[in-house]
């Protein structure tokens, strides 16, 4: 870079950014290609690594305020890659790897089952598209791993574990409580390992730990290879001690190990990762397999679907747990077409953008309430505005795409995510003394929409203006 050195701030920054824009957006802004081989990695999301340390420079202490381009920087571990890692982030490397450690990136059969997925999960969304891993059905149905996880660490509590507690039953108990999640007050429940007593005891994924609790020597081993496993022991040898200690039951093993790092190690479900293996045309076998070199590759095969998935122009970053949930769902997602097995629906979860439409609307409706329900009459007596609940949330979202996501007066970038509120979308009356009709509307930031307040449009944009010529 022929230009002021980034920050860690700057770097972090270009990351919201993406977060905020999402992943195709990002790269046609700035005019990037998606990058191949190097990804920086944070809190479990891949980002490409080039056009994030070239945004980056936006915030360089001593440099122009403005991103670099794609001729002004290289990609690789010479330039970019180097500088990131410099800062402290891990950027992703294929020469990093030992021969043995390579594992083929290409899915034969990714792209059909890709499109399968793609149109299954519309007919369950009821027309609307897959957008992200974070929103829709996707995530009513599979976002509750990294929760779950995060319930088990806190109950687990292992950076409070000594030596001494080897034996007593204290982890034996915290292991258990940390498999046994059933809290309806936060809607969180495992169902990584089959441990409810449902079909006997016998069948429960964890009976060995049950067992283990009044019998002192098999509670020391195990909790000697628990203790390990959090603090630092060699992952192989203690993946053979628990799974001889625990029956092999590979659910429960591949649940501790996901405590211990989700990064790098995976819940598995043999067979239905097996059905998704073979749709993929992945050549992986897990059942009836509980050692380690199985385990190490089944994390393998699911690290290339998230590649593959990567590759995709309109995902976000797509982390190794989401290309988990990808394989899942292709496997337990009914057929577009087929007819309801009449199970509990979850629903689906609104992403960012979406809950920022449903929040305009909400104040629209709101607003025009108060106004003794002229506008609600308006409505109701002249069809042709078409401003029901269904035609505002369109004219809304058409709003913010032919806005670019950005305030209509300043031209600033929403945050839809809510990390600064001022930052949030909101709806405007260009005249404030006619109705929220189409025509009448534009989307601002929430700051510039408390100061605008009553002002006309016209002199508002003539204050800004001014602002704009006096400003450094």
């Amino acid at each position: 870079m022929p230009r002021a050195e980034i920050t860690r701030d700057g770097v972090l920054n270009a990351i919201a950014e993406f977060e905020t824009l999402g992943r195709a957006a990002f790269l046609d802004r700035y005019g990037f290609n998606g990058a191949r081989d190097y990804f920086l990695l944070h809190k479990g999301k891949r980002y490409d690594s080039k056009p994030i340390a070239a945004v980056a420079h936006r915030w360089a202490p001593d440099g122009d305020g403005r991103a670099l381009t794609a001729l002004e920087l290289s990609g690789g571990r010479a330039d970019a890659a180097r500088r990131l890692r410099d800062l402290g982030f891990t950027v992703t490397d294929p020469r990093d790897a030992s021969a043995d450690d390579q594992v083929a990136t290409a899915v034969p059969n990714f792209q059909n089952a890709y499109a399968r997925f793609l149109k299954n999960v519309a007919a369950k969304q009821k027309g609307e598209p897959f957008a992200s891993f974070n929103e829709g059905v996707v995530a009513a149905w599979e976002g509750y791993k990294p929760r779950l996880r995060a319930r088990a660490l806190e109950i687990l509590g292992t950076e409070g574990w000594y030596g001494a507690m080897i034996g007593t039953g204290e982890i034996l108990r915290r292991t258990i409580s940390a498999i046994e999640i059933h809290e309806d007050r936060i809607n969180l429940t495992n169902n990584l390992v089959f441990w409810q007593n449902r079909y006997g005891h016998a069948n429960r994924d964890h009976r060995a730990l049950l067992e283990a609790v009044d019998r002192p020597a098999t509670r020391r081993l195990l909790e000697q290879a628990i203790f390990d496993l959090y603090q630092g022991g060699d992952e192989e040898k203690v993946f053979a001690r628990l799974s001889e200690l625990l029956g092999a039951r590979y659910p429960l093993l591949a649940y501790l190990f996901f405590l211990k790092d989700m990064n790098r190690f995976l819940p598995i479900q043999p067979t239905g990762f097996d059905q998704a293996f073979r749709e993929l045309g992945i050549g992986l076998v897990t059942l009836r397999k509980c050692d380690w070199d199985n385990y190490r590759e089944f994390n393998r095969a699911v690290g290339t679907v998230q590649s593959e998935l990567a590759h995709v122009p309109t995902l976000e970053p797509v982390s190794l747990i989401d290309a988990h949930s990808f394989c899942w769902m292709l496997v337990k997602l009914p057929d577009a077409g087929a007819p309801d097995t009449g199970g509990i629906d979850p629903g689906r979860v609104l992403g960012a953008r979406a809950k920022a439409i449903v929040n305009m609307r909400f104040s629209i409706e709101h607003t025009v309430g108060q106004a003794n329900g002229q506008f609600v009459q308006r409505i109701l007596r002249n069809k042709e505005l078409m401003l029901d609940t269904r035609a505002l949330d369109k004219l809304l979202e058409r709003l913010l795409d032919l806005q670019d996501n950005r305030c209509a007066l300043t031209g600033i970038p929403f945050r839809f995510d809510g990390a600064d509120r001022a930052l949030l979308p909101s709806p405007d009356r260009i005249d404030s003394l006619g109705h929220y009709a189409e025509g009448n509307i534009q989307i601002v930031s929430q700051f510039v929409n408390f100061w605008k307040s009553k002002t006309p449009d016209d002199e508002f944009r003539r204050l800004l203006d001014l602002v704009r010529q006096v400003a450094p």
